[in-house]
């Protein structure tokens, strides 16, 4: 019977869409689990077969069965219309001329989080060449047509003409269920002809904006192994026109927010466009001294502002994907989880042989604690984890391993050394990084 086994390589319970390609679901468009129950399953638009996983445990797998017959999920709360999609727990309206979003909302949040007073729209396309915003242009007229119409996922295909490409196509898509809305912006970059592109008609900016309606909300950056307020966490000399995030930002006030995730674009600038200085700067006081507590950021996409070793110019499709999940109260390890999932989601393989064990080969407690390595020590004789503090307060981590358990546990380092024997909880501080050795009695 065709199978596909599906793989959670984090240290936390997943639930979550997974898609798999078509060369290896083509056996069918009805799935069931390794208990025979059936699964949420839905052929989408690009042939991909988008399957619900519920509660995979972490660090190990599940094989699931395809036919071509079989019970059809049902969900009448997921619904794409005009401009509108939504699934009752997330409702996300567009503008009819430009495709930004000017309705973001969430149940149990009486706010709508897009800040429409602001001039722009979430999501939308900015263009700038050269550095007066008063040359900034937007995409031309959209055409919205609804692409996967459900049970399982649904979504609003946005179209339209847009400078300095051939073509913008931004997707909007929702899962049934989920607090969350996925973004999956595709600029078709037309090259920019220019005489010299040292001269402001030869640099060009691609940006999306994000301007969130939070009141008073403050702002966090996710960086590697840490969290950035900007302004609050920055030496005065550090650079405010732009700041490059990891996975995430948030913007929250005391009731409510918004976690933005980031997956192919790591520069970001708060409150508008002020990454805007072209060339080499020789003059310390054209750069920005201070960044006000705003509730906007600007996506960074593309640039040729700099004068480098590369070429000035950028053509060819390229896809932008951006996650805005609504929330009345986070930390920065759900977020840290939650980003996570979409930069490594899991793994669909051809289900062949015995089937992958449901057991967590590993687990960590508490759940600020996750893992960010796991693999076999360079010498072959222990594995290492990596354990990351995700959180402003220190932990005791606990580990619980499925047969065979550990003989011996080490605290070592990048070395992989056994430095010092480890019996018992294992202190990881905040925003701290601690590497164990594990050795396992093969």
């Amino acid at each position: 019977t065709p199978a596909v086994d599906i793989f959670n390589t984090t240290s936390w319970p997943r639930s979550e869409l997974v898609s798999i390609p078509q060369e290896i679901s083509e056996a069918g468009n009805f799935v069931t689990d390794d208990q025979g129950r059936p699964v949420p399953a839905q052929r989408l638009a690009s042939r991909e077969l988008a399957v619900f996983v519920r509660d995979l445990p972490p660090f190990s797998g599940r094989r699931y069965t395809l036919t071509k017959e079989g019970k059809a999920a049902t969900d009448t709360t997921l619904k794409a219309s005009g401009a509108v999609i939504e699934n009752g727990t997330v409702r996300v309206r567009v503008d009819e001329t430009t495709g930004g979003i000017v309705e973001l909302r969430a149940t149990g949040i009486e706010a709508n989080l897009a800040d429409t007073a602001s001039g722009h729209a979430l999501n939308e396309y900015l263009y700038l060449i050269g550095d007066d915003l008063a040359a900034l242009q937007r995409n031309g007229s959209v055409k919205i047509a609804v692409r996967d119409r459900g049970p399982l996922v649904a979504s609003l295909l946005v179209e339209s003409d847009a400078p300095g490409c051939h073509k913008l196509v931004r997707e909007l898509r929702l899962v049934a269920g989920a607090d969350y809305v996925e973004l999956l912006d595709t600029v078709d970059k037309k090259r920019l002809d220019a005489k010299s592109y040292h001269a402001s008609e030869g640099k060009e900016s691609v940006n999306f904006a994000f301007p969130f309606n939070v009141p008073d909300g403050e702002m966090r950056l996710d960086v590697p192994f840490g969290l950035v307020r900007p302004e609050d966490d920055q030496m005065p000399s550090a650079c405010k026109n732009w700041l490059s995030v990891g996975r995430w930002a948030d913007v929250a006030n005391k009731n409510y927010g918004v976690t933005w995730v980031t997956l192919d674009a790591p520069l970001v600038q708060i409150g508008g466009l002020t990454a805007r200085l072209l060339n080499s700067q020789t003059n310390p006081d054209v750069w920005r001294k201070k960044i006000e507590r705003s509730q906007k950021l600007y996506s960074w996409a593309m640039n040729n502002h700099w004068g480098t070793n590369y070429r000035a110019y950028q053509e060819g499709p390229t896809r932008f994907r951006f996650v805005l999940r609504p929330h009345r109260g986070t930390t920065p390890a759900e977020a840290s989880r939650f980003a996570t999932g979409f930069s490594q989601p899991l793994v669909p393989v051809p289900g062949r042989g015995r089937a992958p064990s449901p057991a967590p080969r590993l687990r960590v407690e508490p759940s600020d604690v996750l893992v960010t390595a796991l693999k076999p020590s360079d010498d072959g004789k222990a594995w290492i984890v990596r354990l990351f503090g995700a959180s402003e307060k220190p932990a005791t981590a606990t580990l619980a391993w499925s047969e065979p358990a550990p003989r011996r546990l080490w605290l070592s380092d990048t070395s992989e050394r056994p430095l010092q024997k480890l019996s018992g909880d294992i202190p990881v501080p905040a925003w701290g990084v601690v590497t164990v050795r594990v050795e396992l009695p093969f």
